[in-house]
């Protein structure tokens, strides 16, 4: 039974719960806001519902088809978003690396790409208040970026077979590592607000839901908080368009529920589905786009990665997924390309091993049996570079429809000349690393992962979808708050930015 009635004008409706609603659903309902949240997934049970077991885990990721075009077509499903309460952090790895103040401002350092309308200085309050809610483990103190007022919470995790493969190389070649910050416990944590959480136990299958609620997740952090604080959580809820007045002012949203349709009365609007859903939903109701914008600029990190076989036993399924970084490379240095990129290190599950590799190299067969019987002596090193944003990059409505009935979205995705120099600089100097650390037959995956922008913010509704507190420029009601609002890439994973900016748009709509 609903705790608001439908016809009950409730102050808030938010549209997803990962990374960019769950943060701003707790700050809103903590406010005394009333506040409704529709989440297209189910609200899983992390105890029974998360698997030891790679291929009954793919009910975390989106897998309604997603149509790819372009010179690098992206795979979709468990790359990039996820379903139910919590969204995509039920599946990503918890690295939490901030992005150094240099990387909101690339237009202007760089002459290309767009700079943000907001400042490192405008978010790190965000992001120490993250580090501390989330429990973050993490060197003390960090050797890169802007001095910090506080430490990580907790200390660093243990460094698993690939990130002291990873440390040897970098070792050898005067290269300066440090151990990651991931937002998954290495010691048990207690907060007033949430309870205690039990340390990370090394099950490995943080990318496929954790069952003990070590990692940082929406669902173990922000969204029992504000369940408690009276927020009301509707799963299976499917939104497919909006009611609106004659001021051009929404006043209900409209989701399919089992199989039925439903209209929930509102004052405000946050969209946080991320960066395609999100401009999706604004395709399908022709809203928001005064601009022209939205669905265009789609990037992705360079996510190269570089992987080798090593004598010693390396289990990489085992522990925490990347546990050892280096930011030398997103230095504020003289660079021959646009922006920077970090280096990690990588464990990974056997399925996801073997079509990854089959993809990447074309084995099959007896080769790929070969190849899969070294699979406790692999280990693997990534980057994620800048990717900048580029009018060919873009997200639309094809005519294909997908089993709800809806347009599909497809995405045209190329890398250009400065993905291209960011991913060959990062695959030498990883090759590099890897010889020292003694890999052999060692290959490489092109990959693009995080996806982001498609509803960028800008100064007005001829640059931008919204303004820098998410604040659409056409709908005086509506706030977009995730991914898709990036206008840059950023050089680092984007998790703890998207949250960054869900608490920065939800005190910016508290106080005005």
């Amino acid at each position: 039974m609903n705790k608001f009635q439908n016809t009950e004008e409730v102050d808030a409706v938010v549209i997803g719960t990962g990374a960019g609603g769950a943060p701003l659903i707790a700050r809103l309902v903590k406010a005394g806001l009333k506040v409704v949240v529709l989440e297209a997934g189910k609200n899983w049970n992390a105890h029974t519902d998360f698997a030891t077991d790679e291929r009954a885990q793919n009910k975390l990721y989106w897998n309604y088809e997603r149509l790819s075009a372009g010179k690098d077509p992206l795979p979709f499903g468990k790359n990039n978003s996820g379903i139910g309460l919590g969204g995509s952090t039920l599946h990503y790895t918890g690295f939490t690396p901030r992005p150094m103040p240099h990387n909101f401002e690339i237009k202007k350092r760089f002459g290309v790409g767009k700079d943000w309308h907001l400042s490192y200085s405008d978010l790190e309050p965000y992001y120490e208040e993250l580090e501390h809610f989330l429990g973050v483990s993490g060197p003390s103190p960090y050797p890169w970026g802007p001095q910090r007022k506080t430490n990580y919470p907790l200390p660093p995790l243990h460094l698993n077979s690939a990130a002291q493969l990873m440390k040897r190389g970098c070792d050898a070649l005067e290269i300066k590592t440090a151990p990651g910050p991931n937002a998954i416990l290495s010691q048990n944590y207690s907060q007033k607000e949430i309870g205690e959480r039990k340390a990370c136990n090394n099950r490995g299958f943080c990318q496929s839901g954790c069952r003990i609620g070590a990692k940082g997740s929406m669902d173990v952090t922000f969204i029992p908080l504000a369940m408690k604080l009276g927020a009301e959580f509707r799963t299976e809820s499917f939104v497919t368009s909006f009611e609106m007045n004659v001021q051009n002012i929404i006043t209900a949203v409209i989701y399919s529920k089992k199989g039925k349709e439903f209209k929930q009365k509102c004052k405000n609007v946050f969209l946080c589905a991320g960066a395609i859903e999100t401009p999706r939903l604004l395709l399908m109701n022709n809203k928001a786009n005064s601009s022209g914008l939205v669905g265009k600029n789609f990037m992705a990190h360079v996510g190269t990665q570089l992987w080798g076989e090593f004598e010693e036993l390396t289990h990489p399924y085992k522990g925490v997924t990347a546990t050892l970084i280096s930011e030398e490379m997103n230095l504020e240095n003289e660079k021959e390309f646009a922006g920077g990129y970090l280096l990690q290190s990588i464990g990974i599950l056997p399925v996801n091993y073997a079509s990854q590799m089959t993809r990447a190299t074309g084995f099959w067969g007896e080769e790929l049996r070969n190849r899969m019987q070294k699979f406790n002596h692999i280990a693997g090193i990534n980057i994620h570079g800048e990717c900048l944003p580029y009018e060919s990059n873009y997200m639309e409505l094809s005519d294909e429809k997908d089993v709800l009935g809806l347009p599909k979205p497809r995405i045209h995705f190329s890398n250009g000349e400065n993905e291209y120099k960011i991913r060959n600089h990062g695959l030498n100097l990883m090759e590099k690393i890897w010889k020292e650390a003694g890999a052999k037959n060692t290959y490489a995956v092109d990959r693009n992962a995080h996806i982001a922008g498609t509803c960028s913010m800008g100064t007005n509704s001829e640059n931008g979808v919204v303004d820098r507190n998410g604040k659409s420029f056409d709908i005086s009601n509506l706030y977009i708050s995730d991914n898709s609002i990036f206008p840059g890439s950023l050089s680092v994973n984007p998790a703890l930015t998207i949250m960054a900016l869900s608490l920065h748009i939800a005190d910016q709509f508290l106080k005005n």
